[in-house]
């Protein structure tokens, strides 16, 4: 358990900054923690490097809350997986090492079924309306409010990392030419999709892909724009092709429910406000403001050979091979990991993705990037 960590100001200026008083978390039947100007010093962990896609937009999230709150929240950074590594963020966050934590949310999957929607494969392909989907169920819907709950965590949002493409050193121009790759991929999903048409699927951490790779435990990967420019991979692979997946995992920023619970009434205000903007498009402004470096990075690099999608045929097969097993699959693990009425939250989840207008907002980063290189 932890607790918000306050500090008066007229104790932070008799201890020169140093003493801090902590004040214990109301539960859900008592009264909220009145204002009373205490500050707050918000303990911060993280997998995501510095200059990929989401790093701006969580330096968003921690700048807004800082300057909205005139200093009075103060975030405490910490350098990417220094204290814990990307799979124990999420448990980090609920037993309290961490009051705040991003990683990616399938590397915790069994805890967070609702989150797992997000990775299966042909469903979306507009990050701003699968936030906003994610968004909207998860604080509205029943069954996924009960889950954050049981969790400890409160949910604050979760992004695609972006769309997915396939790199290798050969021509992947459709599903026969998965069968028999062995391939580095991850996600709720996508390995089963990977899987159901022949290819051998690797499963290992962003860290340790480059290495893996060098060694050949894999001979290619499923990744986003940032793998082969953040991570290096286009050193290595000289062949890469958007299947037309779409979204297949997402990052998750979440927050101890003690934490956040035991906040003074105006700074729960605060985050909640901020909260909101970050899904409500400032993440994916953020995200977006780095896909064009990115972009630039791997058409420019001497190694790129190949920069193309797959054909709407090709995608389309895919697609009707494994989509409808996948949705069943999902619906039948998240109940088994203790979603109820797992299939009425993907009905809910469905609706929300429409009423964000999914895919009515135009070409996607990598679409963009591959008009680019084609115009090189």
């Amino acid at each position: 358990m932890t607790t918000a960590r306050l500090t008066t100001p007229a104790l932070a200026l008799a201890a020169a900054g140093l003493l801090t008083l902590t004040a214990c978390s109301g539960g859900a039947d008592e009264a909220a923690p009145a204002e009373s100007g205490e500050s707050v010093t918000v303990n911060a962990m993280t997998m995501v490097l510095p200059n990929t896609p989401s790093a701006p937009a969580v330096e968003w999230f921690f700048s807004e809350l800082e300057q909205r709150s005139d200093g009075r929240i103060t975030v405490d950074r910490t350098e990417p997986e220094s204290i814990c590594k990307a799979p124990e963020i999420a448990e980090c966050v609920r037993d309290g090492r961490a009051d705040v934590g991003v990683s990616i949310s399938d590397y915790s999957a069994s805890m967070f079924p609702s989150m797992s929607v997000a990775g299966i494969p042909f469903m979306v392909n507009d990050p701003q309306a699968l936030m906003e989907a994610l968004y909207e169920v998860n604080l509205n819907n029943e069954s996924a409010v009960a889950q954050w709950d049981d969790m400890g965590i409160e949910f604050m949002g979760a992004w695609s990392p972006g769309t997915t493409i396939i790199g290798s050193n050969g021509p992947v121009d459709g599903i026969a030419d998965l069968n028999g790759l062995k391939l580095r991929a991850i996600g709720s999903s996508l390995p089963a999709a990977f899987d159901a048409v022949g290819a051998n699927v690797v499963s290992m951490p962003a860290a340790e892909t480059y290495e893996n790779i060098e060694r050949g435990v894999a001979d290619a990967v499923s990744w986003t724009l940032d793998g082969p420019v953040d991570y290096k991979l286009m050193e290595q692979l000289d062949t890469w092709t958007d299947p037309g997946v779409g979204a297949y995992t997402t990052f998750a920023l979440w927050m101890n429910q003690d934490f956040y619970d035991g906040l003074p009434a105006d700074l729960r205000a605060i985050v909640d406000e901020v909260r909101d903007d970050f899904n409500r498009g400032a993440a994916i402004e953020q995200f977006n403001s780095v896909n064009d470096e990115q972009c630039t990075a791997l058409i420019d690099f001497p190694n790129t050979k190949s920069l193309t999608a797959w054909s709407a045929a090709a995608t389309a097969e895919w697609k009707d091979l494994v989509q409808d097993q996948l949705i069943a699959d999902y619906v039948q693990q998240a109940e088994a990991d203790g979603l109820a009425d797992a299939q009425g939250y993907f009905d809910a989840y469905v609706e929300a993705l429409e009423q964000a207008g999914a895919g009515a907002q135009g070409d996607d980063p990598v679409s963009t990037c591959i008009t680019r290189f084609e115009e090189k």
